[in-house]
C-alpha cells in the first residue's frame, strides 16, 4: 500500500507521469499501474487530466492531507532508525550552502566521527525541508527557522551582500535595484520578514528587479556585469570576490538564518545528537568569519 500512496504523492509533487516516474525512479506505466491500484482500492477517482498534466481530484487533496504525515513517520520508522544504527544520516543541503562553506564542514565532521557515512543531496530550501517531512531525509540544513511540526536547530546567521555589477564601485542611494533568489526561496521567506525593519529605519528600499532559481548563478551574472547581485556571503567568496569589493546593505547586517531540520524522534538518536554537537563546533570558525564581515 505504501508504494501506491508514494506514486500518488510523487504525482501530487510533480504534476506529470514522466516527472513522477523519475522522482520514484520507475516507468511511466508502474506510476500509472499504481494510482489506477490505489483508485480500485478506494473506490474513487484520484487523478484527472490537465491539459498535459494531471491535477488530484478534491477527494485525492483530502486524502494526502491526511496521509502525508504518516507516510513520512512510516518511513522514517522502516528506513530511519535502521540507517542511524548502521552510521549512515542521510542529509539534504540548500544548494547555496553545499556550493560554498558547507563542503569543509563535513569533511571535517567525518574526520572526527569515522563511524558515521553521509549520504549528502542538494536541494532547494523548501525541496529539502519536503524531503525530511517525508521521511526522505533525516536531515536538513537549510535557510530559515522554524517549521511546523518538524525541529530546527540554528547554526548561524550568514550575512547577505550585494555583488556590484561588473565588481565596478557602487555608491548606495535611497534605493537598489538587484538580482536575487525566487521569492518562493527559504532564503528570501526569511528575508522578506527582516527587510521591513530596514527600510523603515534606514529609508532605504531594495527594489527586486529579476530572480534566479540559484544563487551562484545570480553572483556569477553580477561578476560579469549584468547586474547587481544580493547573495549570501559564502556564495559570493566561492567566486573569490574579495569581500572589500562587497556592498553592505544600511543598518545592521542583513543576515539569513541557517539551521538543521529533523524531526523530532530523529533529534533524540544518539548518533544524531553527536553529529549535531560536532557540526556545531566545527562551525564555530565559519561563524566568526562571517560575524567579523558583518
Amino acid at each position: 500500500m505504501i508504494t501506491l500512496v508514494e506514486a500518488l504523492l510523487a504525482l501530487a509533487e510533480h504534476e506529470t507521469m514522466s516527472k513522477a516516474a523519475l522522482r520514484l525512479r520507475v516507468t511511466q506505466s508502474a506510476v500509472s499501474k499504481r494510482i489506477a491500484a490505489l483508485e480500485r482500492e478506494l473506490g474513487q477517482k484520484l487523478v484527472e487530466p490537465d491539459g498535459r498534466r494531471v491535477r488530484l481530484t478534491p477527494f485525492a487533496v483530502r486524502l494526502l492531507a491526511r496521509v502525508r504525515p504518516l507516510v513520512g513517520d512510516l518511513r522514517d520508522a522502516l528506513y530511519g532508525e535502521s540507517a542511524a544504527i548502521q552510521g549512515e544520516l542521510v542529509v539534504a543541503v540548500s544548494e547555496s550552502i553545499l556550493a560554498s562553506w558547507g563542503p569543509s564542514l563535513f569533511v571535517a565532521c567525518l574526520a572526527r566521527l569515522p563511524e558515521v557515512r553521509l549520504s549528502l543531496n542538494a536541494h532547494s530550501g523548501p525541496m529539502a525541508v519536503e524531503r525530511v517531512r517525508a521521511g526522505e531525509a533525516m536531515l536538513a540544513l537549510v535557510a530559515g527557522l522554524d517549521r511546523d511540526a518538524l525541529t530546527t536547530r540554528h547554526v548561524l546567521e550568514e550575512p547577505m551582500v550585494v555583488i556590484p555589477s561588473g565588481l565596478q564601485p557602487l555608491t548606495l542611494a535611497n534605493r537598489l535595484a538587484v538580482r536575487t533568489i525566487e521569492s518562493h526561496s527559504e532564503t528570501w521567506r526569511c528575508l522578506s520578514l527582516r527587510l521591513p525593519r530596514l527600510y523603515k529605519d534606514h529609508d532605504f528600499t531594495l527594489e527586486v528587479n529579476a530572480t534566479l532559481q540559484t544563487f551562484t548563478g545570480i553572483a556569477q551574472m553580477a561578476v560579469a556585469g549584468l547586474g547587481h547581485g544580493l547573495v549570501p556571503l559564502g556564495v559570493a567568496r566561492l567566486l573569490g570576490v574579495p569581500d572589500e569589493q562587497l556592498v553592505r546593505l544600511p543598518g545592521p547586517t542583513l543576515t539569513r538564518p541557517v539551521s538543521w531540520v529533523m524531526r523530532a524522534n530523529t533529534a533524540a538518536r544518539p548518533l544524531v545528537k553527536r553529529f549535531l554537537e560536532v557540526f556545531a563546533e566545527e562551525a564555530e570558525p565559519i561563524k566568526e568569519s562571517f560575524e567579523q564581515a558583518e
